[in-house]
């Protein structure tokens, strides 16, 4: 007659394989067969609810912990999710940090492992990232690429091994995507600025090889159609993303030389933004007064400047945990509702770019130009 959960999971234990228990010690204690053990740790619904219970009490009290090694080699499985990186320092900075958040936080959730790794050579890009699927160390990839040309895609897809696209968009139904609407943020800050008043907008960019780049001077050229203001590309300065404040503040100086200089200034990020406004301060320019100023991502510094920016903001964790979601429902079987996903962006409003009433000369001075 089996005891009490109380009685059995206080009952002391031997553990076999030097300490580490095993399914026999917890179903010697459970006084059940190691098949019921193993039901119980692998959830079947076959068993009933308390047997279960008390199974996974007992196994908690004993710290037990499934061997997912083991258990690979049987399912040929290695219950790991690949994050491909491009280059490691994508690891830096608050986006992808809060992109990672979400992927673990979903991957913990279903009892995945993480495994990142990077491609750091041309002759590691060759093979890289099959060499992980190959020899079974990962399941499927969470693919990050900031790239506009996306290397292997058509290898990928030949693989067969499930993957999702993170932060980067692409309409093809046989490659999983999620990625935030960089079109719709880069048209929300531009009618912003159009809508105060502004016709001659810079914009600091990041590198055209980036799809965040083009991605947003699209919504920014969409914009500019919607209230009939030509595109100027004189109006563009490119930069880097990862130098930030100090590219930002060459391209903003460039802008600013203009014979006619802009009248407001988009940065594709908040980084972008802060050398903005610190080419502006040198040249002895007031934001938002005599120049305003948009940023995109909504990091954290961006409410704290002097005056406090205006950003479009996105949602990484919310990236980072609908690709994970989306790669876990196909290894379980599961379609995805949706193969590319679009996270909304929104436009968060701050003192930079003034009122309405304070750049009631800005369409003014556009039109005379």
């Amino acid at each position: 007659m089996r005891g009490t959960q109380d009685e059995i999971v206080s009952t002391p234990a031997v553990f076999e394989e030097h300490g580490r228990p095993t399914l026999k010690e917890i179903a010697r204690i459970a006084r059940v067969n190691i098949s019921t053990v193993s039901r119980a740790i692998n959830d079947s619904p076959l068993l009933p609810r308390d047997t279960k219970d008390m199974i996974l009490a007992i196994a908690e009290k004993m710290n037990y912990f499934p061997n997912s090694l083991a258990r690979g080699l049987v399912s040929q499985k290695s219950e790991t999710l690949g994050i491909i990186l491009p280059k490691i320092f994508f690891l830096q900075g608050p986006f992808f940090s809060q992109v990672l958040s979400g992927i673990e936080r979903i991957s913990v959730k279903h009892g995945f492992s993480i495994l990142i790794a990077s491609a750091t050579s041309k002759t590691a890009d060759r093979h890289f990232p099959f060499n992980l699927t190959r020899a079974r160390r990962i399941d499927g990839m969470l693919i990050i690429n900031e790239n506009r040309r996306i290397r292997n895609l058509n290898a990928l897809k030949q693989e067969r091994v499930p993957f999702v696209l993170v932060n980067r968009f692409i309409e093809d139904t046989n490659a999983p995507c999620v990625a935030a609407d960089d079109i719709g943020g880069g048209r929300m800050a531009a009618e912003h600025l159009l809508r105060l008043g502004h016709r001659r907008i810079g914009v600091v960019t990041g590198s055209h090889r980036v799809a965040a780049t083009t991605d947003r001077v699209a919504g920014y050229r969409q914009a500019l159609t919607a209230f009939d203001v030509p595109f100027d590309k004189n109006l563009l300065e490119a930069g880097l993303f990862q130098q930030g404040v100090e590219t930002g503040a060459r391209c903003a100086d460039r802008l600013l030389s203009r014979a006619t200089r802009p009248t407001a200034i988009f940065a594709l990020s908040d980084e972008l933004a802060m050398g903005v406004m610190q080419a502006a301060k040198e040249r002895g320019l007031r934001v938002p007064e005599d120049l305003a100023v948009v940023g995109y991502d909504n990091v954290t510094f961006s409410a704290h400047l002097s005056p406090p920016l205006t950003t479009i903001a996105q949602n990484p964790y919310a990236i980072g945990a609908t690709a994970c979601q989306m790669l876990v429902d196909m290894l379980e079987g599961r379609t995805p509702d949706q193969a590319n996903v679009l996270i909304p962006v929104r436009l968060v409003v701050r003192d930079s770019c003034g009122s309405q009433s304070a750049q009631g000369t800005a369409q003014q001075e556009g039109e005379d130009a």
